[in-house]
C-alpha cells in the first residue's frame, strides 16, 4: 500500500471517530448546561456559563471535549503540565507526551477563543525550547502558531473553525424530524482539521523546516 493511500485511510478514520467524539460531547453538553443554553453556545456562539454547569466551563471542555478529540488526533494529551522552559512558573493547560518536540496548548471556554490565542503566544514567545508548536482552542476553534529556530518569533500556521460540524450534529440529534446527515457528509466537514492537526502531520510541520 502507497503512503498516500494510507494517509487517505487514516484521515477517514480520524474525521469518523471525531464525529462521534463531537456527538458525544453535545450529548453530555446537552445533559449538564440544559438544552436552550447547549443550543445558545452551539448554534448561536455564546459563551458556555460555568452556572449552568455547576463546574468550570474550562474543565469541563477539557475533559468532555478536548481530551478525546486529541486522542482522535493522535495524542496523549496531559493537563496542566509542568517544567518548561523560560515560563517563569507558569505552566500551560496541556501538552502532547507523544510529540518529540516541546509542544503546549490553551484551552478556554466556547466563545473565548481569542483568550487562548492571546495565551498561548504569549507561552510561545517566553518559552525558550525550539522547535516548539502552540495550540490555542475553546474547543470549536483550533489555532497553531509553530517557531523552529532559537531566534524566530512564534508563526502562525493553521487557523480551522468547527461551528459547521457542530451545528450540523446538534440539529441532527435534537429535532426529531431532521434528516440525518450521511457519515460522509459529516466527515468531509472534519477532514481539513484532521489533517491539519493530526500529531504526525503537526510534527512534521516543525521538523521538516
Amino acid at each position: 500500500m502507497e503512503q498516500d493511500d494510507l494517509s487517505d485511510i487514516q484521515t477517514e478514520a480520524r474525521s469518523q471517530n471525531l464525529v462521534r467524539a463531537i456527538e458525544r460531547f453535545i450529548r453530555v453538553l446537552n445533559k449538564q448546561a440544559g438544552e436552550k443554553h447547549a443550543a445558545k453556545v452551539i448554534l448561536e456562539g455564546a459563551v458556555l456559563q460555568g452556572s449552568k454547569l455547576e463546574q468550570k466551563p474550562e474543565r469541563f471542555i477539557e475533559e468532555e471535549l478536548i481530551e478525546p478529540v486529541m486522542q482522535v488526533l493522535g495524542y496523549e494529551p496531559r493537563f496542566q503540565p509542568t517544567g518548561f522552559n523560560g515560563l517563569g512558573g507558569r505552566y500551560p493547560d496541556f501538552t502532547a507526551l507523544n510529540l518529540d518536540i516541546t509542544n503546549f496548548g490553551e484551552v478556554k471556554k466556547p466563545g473565548r477563543i481569542q483568550n487562548a490565542r492571546k495565551e498561548s503566544f504569549e507561552y510561545l514567545q517566553m518559552a525558550t525550547n525550539r522547535p516548539i508548536v502552540g495550540i490555542a482552542t475553546d474547543g470549536f476553534v483550533w489555532i497553531l502558531h509553530t517557531a523552529t529556530d532559537p531566534e524566530e518569533e512564534p508563526a502562525y500556521t493553521h487557523h480551522v473553525t468547527l461551528h459547521d460540524l457542530f451545528e450540523k450534529i446538534r440539529l441532527e440529534q435534537t429535532q426529531p424530524n431532521a434528516k440525518r446527515r450521511s457519515r460522509t457528509h459529516l466527515r468531509d466537514l472534519s477532514q481539513k482539521f484532521v489533517s491539519q492537526f493530526n500529531a504526525s502531520h503537526v510534527e512534521e510541520l516543525v521538523i521538516d523546516n
